[in-house]
């Protein structure tokens, strides 16, 4: 059985494919720079093809021989794009780049199609606490990209009688992840984070190996055919209980004080406006402060249900392998940094 993967150098696609190498799986990835990917693995341990989803010419025959597609590869775009550049880049890459690629696996027989989205493509509802019978309605370019593939995936799945399935992730945590979780343990450690209020808002996040769990139960299980699963770790946290999660991991105090949640509003409004007038995006505007305080709850009842999904990580149990990688990240780029001071030193 050969498995192709697109989006396999980025944070999940490298678990997703330490998975497949450790179950003996024949893999095929598509990278847009082979010679990056390939220095990734050990040389022989799969095959690279070069090519990029928003370039069919790119593509040749991807899909030839492949019994199983996970589509990870996604673009990353401005999430606050007011031009709607984001919308129609995620439009090209998002969704005309799953077309392409699903034209190619009903071409080659492909099997199984397994299409890694987004809780944003249902929005995030506020206080409500969603599962996939909610009502979609996103509210960025990324998410109605998102939504609009998952749309495609589904409809070349009943057309041609393919396995399809989707996969919404909120956010995705783990030892080498890349994003607000590890800006936020390092801002905390510098002493830049503000001691956030309690606003009881609540968030749900997913570790990185219960969603490689989640994509091998999606692939292997007939049941999950023609399906929309919501992948969490099965708990919520506020933005107090992260912050208070993360000082105690880095071994720091909780400051007895609180910024008051009326100021961070005030100062997020002067972020708007001063981003109006630097047209650019500064560090604390509405956008960013919902991000941090509003909620975005999501059950993962039905993939447990059907497909006997159980997480196995809390962000709780998980903290400790983040700052151990996050420590080991730094001291790599600090020896980087040093590197041409010693080279000097011995001339």
């Amino acid at each position: 059985m050969k498995v192709l993967v697109t989006g396999a150098t980025g944070f999940i696609g490298r678990h997703l494919v330490a998975a497949l190498l450790s179950r003996k799986k024949a893999i095929r990835i598509l990278a847009r720079n082979a010679e990056q990917a390939e220095a990734i693995w050990s040389p022989g341990s799969l095959e690279v093809v070069q090519g990029n989803l928003g370039n069919a010419l790119t593509l040749g025959d991807l899909c030839e021989g492949i019994d199983i597609v996970f589509h990870l590869a996604s673009g990353s775009f401005a999430e606050n794009d007011k031009t709607g550049e984001a919308e129609r880049l995620h439009q090209k890459v998002g969704v005309e780049g799953t077309k392409e690629l699903l034209r190619r696996a009903v071409r080659a027989g492909v099997k199984r199609f397994i299409f890694v989205s987004s809780v944003k493509a249902m929005g995030e509802g506020g206080s409500s606490h969603l599962d996939e019978a909610s009502p979609e309605l996103p509210q960025t370019a990324y998410g109605r990209g998102k939504l609009a593939a998952e749309r495609v995936v589904l409809e070349a799945g009943r057309t041609y009688g393919m396995h399809v399935c989707n996969l919404r992730l909120p956010m995705v945590y783990g030892s080498d992840g890349k994003g607000n979780l590890p800006r936020m343990m390092a801002a905390i450690e510098r002493g830049w984070f503000p001691p956030l209020p309690e606003v009881k808002n609540r968030r749900s996040m997913v570790h990185v190996n219960d969603v490689v769990q989640a994509l091998l139960l999606t692939a292997e299980n007939p049941k999950a055919s023609h399906q929309t699963y919501i992948v969490t770790d099965g708990c919520t946290y506020s933005s107090r209980q992260i912050y208070i999660l993360l000082c105690q991991a880095l071994g720091r105090s909780i400051p007895g004080w609180r910024f008051p949640a009326g100021l961070l509003r005030m100062i997020a409004k002067a972020g708007d406006f001063a981003g109006w007038v630097l047209k650019r995006e500064v560090p604390l505007n509405s956008h960013v402060l919902y991000k941090l305080m509003g909620s975005a709850w999501y059950s993962c009842a039905k993939i447990q249900r059907e497909l006997g999904y159980r997480p196995r990580y809390s962000l709780e149990t998980a903290l400790p392998e983040i700052l151990k990688a996050l420590c080991l990240a730094t001291l790599h780029q600090r020896s980087l940094a040093l590197t041409p001071d010693r080279r000097e030193e011995g001339k």
